[in-house]
């Protein structure tokens, strides 16, 4: 342990004892309007069950979290309900399960978890008994499961047990009831490998190898002969350059494969490739418009589910193999719908909005497709609203507001009830983390809280963000890296602008790259010399690039140096870090993170803390707030430390941007 890390270790626990035991003490915040508004409790136990796969008997697995953190459920009759409970529970992990996988004949359970949010995941699997049985336990490698055999006798996953940096792929299989299974290590190549398919036979496997999110490749692997070779996808007329390439899986008869590429414009499209004689062809180029989220082909190659991402919204699409005819689908409520599962002729689907918490529903397929049977869905979750009219809330605006550059960047924007357009209101403007992700329009009961509580929420999709093609993700790379900061500042001159916030009444709010943005806009909004921010929160973030790639877990820092610079670059990094330019904030900033992140080290938020109260020392309103939980890592996963977090979130911005 380094003797920065023993200060970070001995700072953080003292800050955590003296800000745990003034929260003990405290109330909850006072609703901001008369009459009896519901409690952060209330709001942060708003739940659904999540992760359903249903099987062809009417079994549900489920994770929930009635005690505060996720655990794997099942029902018998194809449905969880959140609020009348009744579900079996089959784990008991102290920080709860990471995700699970049943097999495609539904015999087996295999889970995956880790402590204290140290993203180190351990598999096991679900016995005879509903024992929890381990298969692996190395605390130090994590463990990914990849993809079943397709007769549910193994499965494959991967590991970074040889060196922290590459993930090599092994098979699992399942040993004789009662018995200890066998793992064999089928690829050890340099990199980060996944098995993405496997074949019936389980002889050529589809494995992918992630250099970056706009570099990844699709390989063939021969497991009998140990021949590895690459699936490209070039079509007459592409320009050169790496692509983001993934496999979604063997289509019938097994002589081509269906996979994403974001060959064409810089957008994830399907494509589909004939192992023999190479050719490509792009069979739903009708979907080209927008990009692909995901796909999935059934066990039994008659069926493919496409999710896409149209202008953050998620749309389902159904398709009949091998001719990708369309199949009619039920009618589906505007939002964000994630597919969740493809098998037994059966749909799976969860749909996130801002008044719907997550619900999933099925549809079984017909075996006549194109029938005059009627369309309908099947409810298969159902929330637990606390009591809460979650059709009351508020539903967000998708604007697009023009940059320095004229960089059209869209946004979604919430105003809270009785809000009147324009007539100011204190304002939140939510950086997301990533870069690589985005902000869709799904359900947050943290958003939701705030908007009651009389805040607008803006959600901006800055330069960097996924959903919106290659060029747009890759505007913020290296060099590029302020351009995004500057989007970030622009959210909150746009409010201004619109007469939704003024300016001092605007806070900044963000999460790991996201906590980057928030410390970030403070500084470029302080020497752009026309301040609009008053106050800043910063969630498990980066402030010293160059201290974060020295510290971040070895299998991550590869990934992160294409996109923000190598160490190499020393004097690049130091630019780009808010930390070196602390001084330049002059707002509170409020600082929370979990001592045990392997992604972004506690070091971060200690550095930051410390460099504000420096210059605090002059002025002690700048003194800032630092929250540090010892039991989480990269986020709060644990329900007491989400209350406690968002207790200390709402009483900061209260104080320092409130009505």
């Amino acid at each position: 342990m380094t003797t920065l890390q023993h200060v970070t270790a001995a700072l953080a626990v003292t800050m955590l004892a003296n800000l745990s035991a003034t929260a003990r003490q405290a109330e909850p915040p006072a609703a901001r309007s008369a009459g009896h508004e519901p409690s952060i409790e209330q709001f942060m136990r708003i739940r659904t069950p999540s992760r359903p796969t249903l099987l062809a008997d009417g079994t549900l697995y489920v994770v929930d979290w009635p005690d505060g953190v996720g655990q794997l459920y099942r029902s018998r009759n194809g449905k969880a309900d959140a609020a009348a409970g009744g579900l079996e529970r089959l784990t008991s992990f102290t920080d709860g399960i990471s995700g699970y996988t049943v097999s495609p004949d539904g015999s087996r359970v295999v889970l995956t978890a880790a402590v204290g949010g140290n993203e180190n995941t351990q598999i096991s699997m679900l016995g005879p008994s509903n024992e929890v049985v381990a298969i692996t336990d190395d605390p130090r490698v994590q463990h990914s499961v990849n993809a079943w055999l397709d007769d549910s006798s193994g499965f494959y996953f991967s590991a970074n047990d040889a060196s922290p940096t590459d993930f090599y792929v092994y098979r699992y299989d399942f040993g004789p009831a009662g018995q200890t299974g066998a793992i064999t290590r089928v690829l050890a190549r340099e990199g980060s490998w996944a098995c993405a398919a496997a074949s019936a036979d389980g002889k050529r496997l589809l494995v992918q190898q992630y250099k970056s999110i706009s570099d990844s490749t699709v390989h063939l692997l021969d497991t009998t002969t140990g021949e590895l070779t690459e699936v490209p996808i070039e079509i007459p007329g592409a320009e050169p350059g790496t692509r983001a390439n993934s496999a979604v899986g063997f289509l019938p008869g097994e002589r081509r494969v269906l996979m994403i590429s974001d060959l064409i414009d810089g957008r994830r499209q399907l494509f589909v490739k004939d192992l023999e004689s190479g050719s490509v062809t792009q069979p739903l180029d009708r979907l080209a418009k927008f990009e692909i989220d995901s796909a999935a082909i059934s066990r039994e190659k008659d069926l493919l589910a496409v999710t896409v991402n149209e202008d953050g919204y998620g749309v389902l699409h159904l398709f009949k193999l091998p001719e990708f005819n369309a199949i009619v689908l039920p009618p589906i409520e505007k939002g964000v719908v994630s597919l969740s599962g493809l098998r037994d002729r059966t749909v799976t689907w969860t749909l996130s909005n801002a008044r719907t918490a997550g619900v999933a529903y099925a549809y079984r397929v017909p075996e006549q497709v194109g029938s005059s049977a009627r369309v309908q869905a099947a409810q298969v979750t159902f929330t637990d609203t606390r009591g809460i009219d979650l059709t009351s809330f508020p539903l967000p605006e998708l604007v697009r507001y023009k940059s320095f550059d004229g960089v059209e960047i869209p946004a979604f924007v919430f105003l809270p009830p009785g809000a009147t357009r324009g007539k100011p209101v204190p304002f939140v403007v939510n950086y997301h983390g990533g870069p690589e992700g985005q902000h869709r329009p799904s359900f947050s009961a943290f958003n939701q809280f705030m908007l009651a509580r009389g805040y607008g929420m803006m959600l901006p999709n800055v330069r960097g963000s996924t959903g919106y093609g290659r060029e747009f993700h890759m505007m913020d790379n290296y060099k590029n890296r302020w351009d995004s900061v500057k989007d970030g500042v622009e959210a909150a001159r746009w409010l201004v602008a619109k007469n939704h916030a003024k300016p001092g009444k605007i806070a900044t709010f963000g999460g790991s790259y996201g906590g980057f943005m928030s410390v970030a806009c403070l500084v470029e909004d302080q020497e752009s010399g026309q301040p609009v921010f008053g106050a800043g929160v910063n969630i498990v973030g980066i402030v010293n690039f160059k201290t974060f790639l020295e510290r971040t877990a070895g299998y991550r820092r590869k990934l992160r140096e294409v996109e923000y610079g190598p160490l190499s670059d020393p004097e690049f990094l130091v630019s780009i870090s808010p930390l070196h330019r602390a001084d330049r904030i002059r707002v509170p900033m409020f600082i929370a993170h979990g001592f045990n992140d392997p992604r972004v080290p506690i070091d971060e938020a200690v550095q930051l803390a410390m460099a504000l109260r420096d210059q605090a020392r002059d002025n002690p309103a700048l003194m800032p707030q630092l929250l540090v939980f010892p039991d989480e890592g990269h986020g709060f996963a644990k329900l007491d430390n989400r209350l406690l977090y968002t207790d200390r979130v709402a009483r900061f911005l209260d104080q320092h941007i409130g009505q």
